[in-house]
């Protein structure tokens, strides 16, 4: 039997793969899953069209976007289009969650503990053959059986009324008075969730960004509709020892430059369901499709380090930058080689450009 912990969407889609050909147990603490809320809900087009082979996604659907606007600290911003989609993640965890329970024993409110290494679950010791940890940053799995911890930050968002400049746009704000991380607005109508992604402050830098950011402030009409939270893992961990293996989340399978972890995981479940029973060819394939996306995204979240100065100077420079080509999935497409002749011809019109560029590769 394969002891899956936790209900989310890593654990309901393993579960859903792999209880096709084997006997799973799907647990979750919770009274439902997607409880509590704790992302914005965007997600690319090719991450959409993938869940659309698993489930009806399309139920969740609440915005469609067009691209995203990127600010630089005054406010200043360039444009760059790509298609995605906003998505209602309580409805989209519990659709998930409901497919799985067609091929998988499923249960709620129950919370897995160890007495030492064997799982209990509702003081009933459980024989596993093999524990998938599904169960977040804060992974009992991982505690239990000695895995490394990632560092976390910290993610708050309000949904509030707000003017978006588009609707169908994205907004991203850079700059060290707003989060040294990000902060961003996903549009919905006339309202968005506006949040911000950070080590420390992730609130104070929140409130500082709606009422002193020089765009923000001006469009934020002052009603908090609802408050959300969350942890995000900042780097991908070991996930795989002997008969248990991490996933989502728990493993740090988040994207290093946005924190977004439904693509990275959707690939890790596919590999583990593929290479089931053995978890190191699972270890070793997943690595093989994302590890170069995982380091190259570290090296681009170095631009939230950067001086308040250089950013406005990467903003003022992209402005007229054609972005086609570039996946917002796979930081590997700014590689190929048309892409990285038009990078190359932006940096060399402005020698500047070229140590903030290695400073952000070094």
């Amino acid at each position: 039997m394969i002891l899956i912990v936790g209900g989310g969407p890593a654990g309901s889609l393993s579960a859903l793969l792999l209880g096709k050909e084997n006997d799973v147990l799907l647990v979750e603490e919770h009274q439902s899953s997607g409880f509590p809320v704790q992302c914005a809900g965007l997600i690319s087009d090719r991450c959409f069209e993938s869940y659309s082979k698993y489930c009806r996604i399309k139920k969740a659907l609440e915005n469609e976007i067009k691209g995203a606007f990127f600010f630089s600290p005054s406010g200043n911003f360039f444009s760059a289009p790509g298609k995605a989609y906003v998505i209602e993640r309580k409805v989209f965890d519990e659709i998930l969650f409901s497919k799985a329970s067609e091929v998988a024993n499923v249960a709620l409110k129950s919370k897995v503990k160890f007495n030492g290494l064997k799982p209990v679950v509702e003081g009933r010791e459980v024989s596993a053959e093999y524990i998938i940890g599904a169960d977040g940053v804060n992974s009992e799995v991982a505690k239990a059986f000695g895995f490394k911890r990632p560092e976390i930050l910290t993610a708050v968002q309000f949904e509030v009324k707000f003017e978006a400049i588009d609707e169908n746009f994205v907004e991203i704000y850079l700059g060290r008075a707003y989060s040294d991380f990000f902060a961003y607005a996903v549009p919905l109508g006339d309202t968005a969730r506006v949040g911000v992604i950070a080590k420390t402050n992730a609130i104070l830098y929140l409130r500082n960004l709606l009422e002193k950011h020089p765009s923000v402030s001006r469009r934020f009409e002052g009603s908090i509709l609802e408050l959300n939270s969350g942890l995000i893992p900042l780097e991908l961990v070991e996930f795989v020892k002997g008969n248990v293996a991490l996933i989502g989340d728990s493993a740090g399978m988040v994207k290093p430059h946005t924190g977004g972890g439904l693509y990275y995981l959707l690939v890790a479940a596919e590999k583990l369901a593929e290479a089931f029973p053995n978890l190191e060819s699972y270890r070793r394939e997943f690595l093989k499709e994302i590890g170069k996306e995982i380091n190259l995204g570290y090296r681009i979240r170095r631009i939230y380090g950067l001086k308040d100065s250089e950013i406005e100077s990467i903003v003022e420079a992209l402005k007229d930058f054609d972005f086609s080509g570039i996946h917002m999935d796979r930081p590997s497409t700014t590689l190929s080689p048309a892409v990285f002749f038009r990078i190359m011809k932006v940096l060399l019109s402005d020698p500047s450009l070229v140590k903030v560029a290695l400073k952000i590769l070094a």
